[in-house]
């Protein structure tokens, strides 16, 4: 045997060819080997006998000895370590050492070391293993070895097993494996040797003569991994991990069949089978299958979660790579309806074998569509009612699942998502017989609110009525005629009439929402005046007092109605203690909007058999509001918690009539309006920079910086850059009426070519002292004008002069005050002389002059400063004005004052 090329820089070309050429003239005996240390016996002629040592590092030789010099040049070494090199090297190059090291019996022996087995000593060592080890040692290994520790393998080569292990190497035992249960042993000799399963593997890559020997196969890339799949009692899905592979018995049946090649979702044909892998012997990467050694296929990941966290979230692995095939997945019952809605078109691709049909062919039903109301006779206050879903799915099999904790009901192929936010009434539901619900008319509905589905009605026609409130408005035409009652009622206003007159017979209230100007009041007075003798409260704003009076003395001079107001109400509980009313009439109900304000909650207090709430804007600034005035009117309607916008719409639907001017009056003169933007005069915009500086800045670095800061501070501020822009006078500060604005400018001319072309105006603005300014000019030119404010006590007169006399010409009004309940039709012309933070409440003011009445057309003006907060609230009040429209259909935009932290960043930057 040449020696190995990595080598053979260490000798002399002379001495390589004398080996070469002469090898017959050299006799090796006695080898022996540990780690890179190597000696042996080479006797040269038959004569003298030499014992060469070297330790032979990856490229090279790191320590070399031979008694037949006393010296040896580093490229010339001896012809005697030469024919050592040659004997230990194999076919391969490598080493005898490096074989050893990959051998069968070093992987069994130092198996078998690590588990503590015990192997009989095999005699002394020789001699000379000892001065290899003190050569191949390191200094520290020794010094270990002399304490009793060491590594691992440093005490498996200091253990008979290591013995044992270069024994049988050396003499290359033919051994035979053999299986006993799940175990393996070597018969060797005689003798039966354990073979640790850890080592088993490496007998199987090491000696795979010894494996075909022994009448076992090596089958690798075999066997496919895949997933079973159970539905649990709990109905969760259990992912069991199996093999799918031909599982021959006998090496003739492996030879008649060899394993096929197949995709991993295809069908297990007659002769393939799924085994569970946790069932079958493993040892390393290869499963025992009879008397096969199998291995793995490579095969693409299963129902990988995509989006954030994934696979990870759901079972605790690596995201995107699907459910492991190690062990055994569970998707929880509650994860099960979403998982099959992911995965549908993997499950149906599963073979039969792996996958039952509820889960292969899994439709997901949310049962969205037709729902069959079958009535039985009313019982006294309860309805009875047979509630059928699609797919023949009972209203009570729902209940009972949802009741015994079921989150997903099973119907053949079908899964129903019975927790779906849609049953929630079902908890609470009593359960009649043969399978019926018995409800009340409130509970039937919120049901029909809360199901998404087409209600489809049948049985007992005396249901119908109360079944057909929640489609489109419904009246009863029985109710008394207005005109018998003395009202004059336009068409839609007696259909808003005939309305709460249904609602009122079935014990209900309602939210009365039409526009301004629609006449909300005289519907309701119709309402009163058909409850003849019923007691009535009547409570509206203090600033509405006069109107109602007007309107009660009018219609109902002899009705049993009491008139009030929502400070008395709070103020004088005391007065309303142990009186009962038949009807509660809510005037400008947005009032109580807050259902945590003292007014609210002494409301309540009061006993009523049914209210009604009159309102143009149920919603001014989230849909909360709306939720408190339907909970006073109908309490105990509302679910507590209603987190979907499309189902909060369903639910109020009943109770809630909405008419905007465009549906009803069609004659009404068209309104037009206008935004007249300006700009900062020089003076104006230096002292807008400064309050930005000294009082804006600071707020926004705190609000940056995250920390907790006062609205009445962040509002305060706003307030006074929008008083700035109306006029640095309106500011306070010293300024006087002679220091002029870009605003102001914009107005008098505007004001000018209303009053030269005959027009009346109403001009309206937030600030008393910018109405103050308005009015002294108006008295200098000598302008007539009338004006309402919050203190103001003849509201009525002020109204009239404006309405009768020609030569009062302007109407001022604060926007709170002159917003509501009074009527401005004898004007043409609207000027919002600075925005409100509601759109609805502009709107409401511009209503008291383009309401039922108006004959014709009417100018809105809505003043804007450029490059100033008011440009901003603008741009806000445009993005934020459709919160009631998804709502109430249709509704008057209304603007969310809750602003992000972003939003008052930016309202409070230059």
């Amino acid at each position: 045997m040449p020696v190995p090329d990595r080598y053979r820089a260490a000798f002399s070309q002379s001495t390589l060819q004398t080996i070469e050429s002469h090898a017959a003239r050299f006799r090796v005996t006695d080898a022996l080997f540990f780690r890179g240390a190597y000696t042996a016996d080479v006797t040269e002629n038959e004569r003298r006998t030499f014992r060469p040592l070297l330790i032979a590092g990856a490229d090279r030789f790191t320590l070399t000895r031979c008694g037949c010099q006393a010296a040896m040049k580093p490229a010339d070494l001896c012809r005697h370590l030469a024919i050592l090199v040659s004997h230990i090297a194999g076919d391969d190059g490598r080493l005898t050492s490096e074989t050893f090291e990959q051998s069968v019996w070093r992987a069994i022996a130092f198996a078998s070391f690590s588990e503590g087995r015990a192997i009989e000593e095999s005699g002394p060592d020789d001699p000379r293993e000892q001065l290899l080890r003190r050569y191949a040692l390191t200094h520290q290994e020794q010094e270990l070895l002399a304490r009793g520790s060491g590594s691992p393998r440093l005490q498996f080569e200091s253990s008979p097993w290591y013995r044992w292990a270069k024994a049988m190497f050396v003499r290359g035992e033919q051994a035979v494996l053999e299986q006993h249960g799940d175990a393996f042993h070597l018969r060797c000799n005689g003798h039966l040797l354990p073979v640790p399963a850890s080592a088993v593997e490496q007998v199987i890559n090491g000696a795979p003569e010894l494996v075909a020997r022994s009448g076992f196969e090596i089958a690798p890339l075999s066997l496919t991994p895949s997933l079973r799949i159970d539905i649990t009692p709990t109905r969760a899905l259990k992912f069991t991990p199996v093999l799918l592979g031909t599982l021959a018995s006998s090496p003739a049946e492996q030879a008649a069949s060899p394993p096929p090649v197949r995709e991993r979702d295809a069908p297990c044909s007659a002769a393939e089978t799924a085994a569970v892998r946790s069932n079958l012997p493993q040892f390393g990467k290869y499963f025992l299958i009879g008397n096969r050694f199998a291995s793995l296929a490579p095969a693409p990941p299963m129902f990988v979660e995509k989006g954030p966290g994934g696979q990870a979230a759901l079972f605790e692995v690596r995201s995107g790579a699907g459910l492991p095939y190690e062990r055994e997945s569970v998707v929880a019952e509650e994860e099960v309806y979403a998982f099959i809605e992911r995965h549908r078109g993997e499950l149906a691709r599963m073979p039969e074998s792996l996958a039952p049909e509820a889960v292969r062919n899994a439709r997901p039903v949310r049962l969205d569509g037709e729902v069959v109301f079958d009535f039985a006779a009313a019982h006294k206050d309860l309805l009875e009612v047979a509630i059928t879903f699609e797919h023949d799915v009972s209203a009570t099999d729902i209940a009972r699942a949802r009741r015994e904790g079921i989150r997903a009901l099973v119907r053949g192929n079908l899964w129903i998502d019975v927790t779906d936010a849609q049953f929630t009434w079902l908890d609470d539901a009593t359960l009649g017989p043969q399978g019926h619900v018995l409800v009340t008319k409130l509970e039937l509905l919120r049901i029909r609110g809360s199901l998404r589905g087409k209600a489809v009605f049948r049985g007992d026609p005396s249901c119908e009525r109360v079944f057909r409130l929640f489609d489109e408005i419904q009246t009863d035409t029985d109710a008394p005629s207005p005109a018998s009652l003395g009202l004059d009622l336009y068409a839609y206003q007696q259909t808003g009439y005939q309305w709460l007159w249904l609602l009122q017979q079935n014990g209900f209230g309602g939210l009365l929402c039409d526009d301004m100007g629609l006449g909300k009041t005289h519907q309701a007075m119709a309402l009163m005046a058909a409850m003849k003798g019923q007691k009535t409260l009547v409570v509206c704003p203090t600033s509405l007092i006069d109107h109602w009076k007007d309107k009660l003395a009018r219609y109902l001079p002899d009705g049993n109605v009491t008139l009030t107001t929502y400070g008395l109400v709070r103020s004088r509980f005391e007065q309303f203690r142990g009186r009962s009313f038949d009807l509660l009439v809510l005037d400008e109900m947005q009032t109580i909007k807050n259902a945590d304000t003292a007014t609210h909650h002494a409301l309540r207090g009061i006993e009523k058999r049914i209210a009604v709430g009159l309102t143009g804007t149920p919603i001014e600034n989230h849909e909360g509001e709306l939720k408190a005035l339907l909970d006073f009117v109908v309490p105990g309607y509302l679910p507590k918690h209603v987190d979907d916008r499309a189902t909060l719409q369903r639910l109020v639907r009943p109770f809630v009539l909405r008419r905007t001017k465009a549906q009803v009056l069609t004659e009404l003169p068209p309104k037009i309006v206008d935004k007249r933007f300006c700009e900062l005069t020089d003076e104006q915009r230096a002292l807008y920079r400064r309050v930005l500086e000294s009082r804006a800045k600071p707020l926004r670095a705190q609000l940056r910086a995250g920390a907790i800061v006062s609205y009445v501070h962040i509002f305060a501020a706003l307030n006074y850059l929008k008083q700035i822009c109306n006029h640095p006078a309106s500011a306070g500060g010293g300024f006087g009426a002679d220091v002029t604005s870009g605003k102001w400018e914009a107005f008098t001319e505007l004001l000018d070519e209303c009053l030269t072309s005959g027009l009346k105006v109403v001009v309206f603005s937030q600030y008393l002292a910018m109405l103050d300014l308005i009015e002294k000019h108006l008295e200098i030119r000598d302008v007539g004008y009338a004006s309402i404010r919050g203190g103001t006590r003849e509201r009525g007169a002020e109204i009239a002069r404006f309405r009768d006399d020609s030569e009062c010409r302007v109407f001022t009004a604060s926007l709170r005050a002159g917003g509501l309940g009074i009527d401005l039709t004898s004007a043409s012309v609207v000027i919002h002389y600075d925005r409100w933070w509601n759109q609805a409440r502009e709107d409401q003011a511009t209503d008291r002059v383009h309401r039922l009445g108006q004959n014709k057309g009417v100018q809105v003006i809505k003043l804007i400063t450029r490059n100033t907060i008011e440009e901003k609230i603008d741009a806000l009040i445009a993005s934020k004005a459709a919160l009631a429209t998804d709502l109430i259909r249709p509704d008057d935009p209304s603007l969310v004052k809750q602003f992000t932290r972003d939003e008052l960043d930016d309202l409070l930057a230059e």
